[in-house]
């Protein structure tokens, strides 16, 4: 058997292996390298029987070598893989007609000029096909705006079933809250957002000459219809880019040991677009930036600073990392004029190392909490927590009595949906009325000024900042008078 067909069907296989492959043409350089390859090779004395052993160890070496490394990187290198493994593949094929022919390969140089032309992608896939290798579909992607703003919606797969060893899904009905026959409970269903003020303000923000990413549009939050209508318009604004130096359990978005570093006009740019959007109250977020000496807290500061200049009567929210728990990256943005600082302790104590990145914890954010809110006289703070994730009702009351107790004012509590197949799996549905069950007890028992509690109440959900809103100018007014 001519070897290339084993090469082939090594380097293909391997290629179909990477859940995360995307369309990509081979480009003219990648192939100039190929064709100097192999006019090199052609320089070379060479009986019949060394060079098809020889040609064919050393593509197959070159193969396996360009095609390991598609096991271990990130999708955003999967192109250039791709462009490295089709050449090794190409070459393979006019080596091996050279040892077999003597140096005659006039059908190859055509086949080599041909594939030149092609999508290299859709090729690989026919010589995958014809080689008995099934390509799998592509892994979605997500962004950091979606994967913080948290998924609303099933994936095939990730509910109610379990994954085998092959990486399909076998479907089963053993979640708890999860009616029979169902992927996803009907409660976790929302309307496609709609009104005159949501098109105003996409609109606005479509047409500003100061692009700034929304999490409300990038993730596709189900709640952006009720949190951009109305008379008060709130949006969550996206700082220090879209990758995290941290790789929590529950989270789909993008990580890096060193990002991008911050745009340094960010601040500026994002408060004249606020300024100008009529909104009354803003939320900011931010991924964990651990390779900022201060975690970006300054970075926080500047944008609240610049807005507040601009347009002192907007109440800004910011939903900030731990910062490390550098406490002193904590008073600094609690003094910049912040009206509400967030940090979410996302889970109950007994999960968090299994949720959290190793560098969160418990006791450092609730710590992050009290801090802010000894920073600043009438300083709110607020805090979440995603349910489902295998939680006890006696660990739920615990973490709402150890955020009183950090001074937390806002509690909120919302369903955790698992992104994709590599991450936690949803342990339970909670339902709407254990929901309502919390937000009584968070607020009777536990003595919350608010909570919010809800299957798709995330972190930033309109109906708390709308009341949060109507507080803080009540204790505004009472102070004055």
């Amino acid at each position: 058997m001519n070897p290339c067909v084993n090469i082939n069907k090594l380097a293909i296989g391997t290629a179909f292996s990477h859940p995360d492959a995307r369309r990509s043409e081979m480009s003219t350089k990648s192939a100039a390298l190929c064709s100097l390859s192999v006019h090199k090779r052609r320089r070379r004395p060479q009986n019949s029987h060394s060079s098809s052993s020889c040609s064919s160890s050393s593509s197959s070496s070159s193969s396996s070598s360009a095609f390991g490394i598609l096991r271990k990187e990130s999708a955003d290198r999967v192109t250039n893989e791709y462009h490295r493994a089709w050449c090794c593949l190409t070459t393979t094929r006019r080596l091996c007609a050279t040892s077999s022919d003597g140096g005659n390969i006039g059908e190859e140089d055509e086949e080599f000029e041909r594939l030149q032309n092609v999508d290299a992608f859709e090729e690989l896939i026919r010589m995958a096909k014809e080689n008995g290798v099934d390509p799998p579909a592509p892994a979605p992607k997500f962004s950091a705006a979606a994967a913080m703003c948290g998924p609303v919606a099933t994936l095939e797969g990730s509910f109610g079933g379990e994954t085998t060893s092959s990486g399909g899904t076998t479907a089963t009905a053993t979640i708890p809250g999860l009616p029979p026959g169902l992927k996803k409970p009907p409660w976790l269903r929302q309307r496609a957002p709609s009104g005159e003020r949501f098109e105003f303000l996409k609109d606005t923000l479509d047409n500003s000459e100061y692009k700034i990413a929304t999490v409300c549009e990038e993730a596709m939050c189900p709640n952006v219809g009720e949190c951009w209508n109305g008379e008060t318009g709130t949006a969550t604004i996206m700082l220090l880019g879209d990758t995290c130096t941290r790789g929590c359990r529950f989270c789909a978005v993008n990580t890096a040991s060193t990002p991008a570093p911050p745009d340094d006009m960010e601040p500026e740019n994002t408060a004249k677009a606020i300024a100008a959007w009529g909104v009354g109250y803003i939320v900011l977020t931010s991924v964990d930036r651990d390779d900022i000496p201060d975690g970006g807290a300054e970075h926080f500061a500047r944008t609240v600073r610049t807005l507040k200049e601009l347009k002192s009567s907007v109440l800004v929210e910011a939903l900030t990392p731990d910062f490390q728990g550098d406490l002193d990256a904590v008073k600094h943005l609690a003094s910049s004029g912040l009206d509400v600082f967030a940090h979410n302790i996302e889970t109950v104590r007994r999960l968090q190392p299994r949720v959290r990145d190793p560098r969160a914890n418990y006791e450092q954010s609730l710590t992050v909490l009290k801090v802010a809110k000894e920073a600043k006289e009438g300083m709110v703070t607020k805090t979440s927590i995603m349910l489902g994730l295998g939680e006890t009702d006696d660990e739920i009351k615990q973490a709402m009595k150890d955020c009183r107790d950090a001074g937390v004012d806002i509690f909120t509590l919302g369903q955790y949906l698992q992104p994709t197949q590599k991450h936690l799996t949803v342990k339970e549905f909670v339902t709407p009325e254990k929901f309502e069950y919390w937000r009584e007890f968070g607020e009777k028992e536990i003595g919350f000024r608010y909570v919010a509690s809800g299957a798709l109440v995330r972190s930033s959900y309109k109906a708390g900042e709308f009341f949060i809103e109507t507080m803080l100018r009540k204790d505004r007014s009472k102070a004055k008078n």
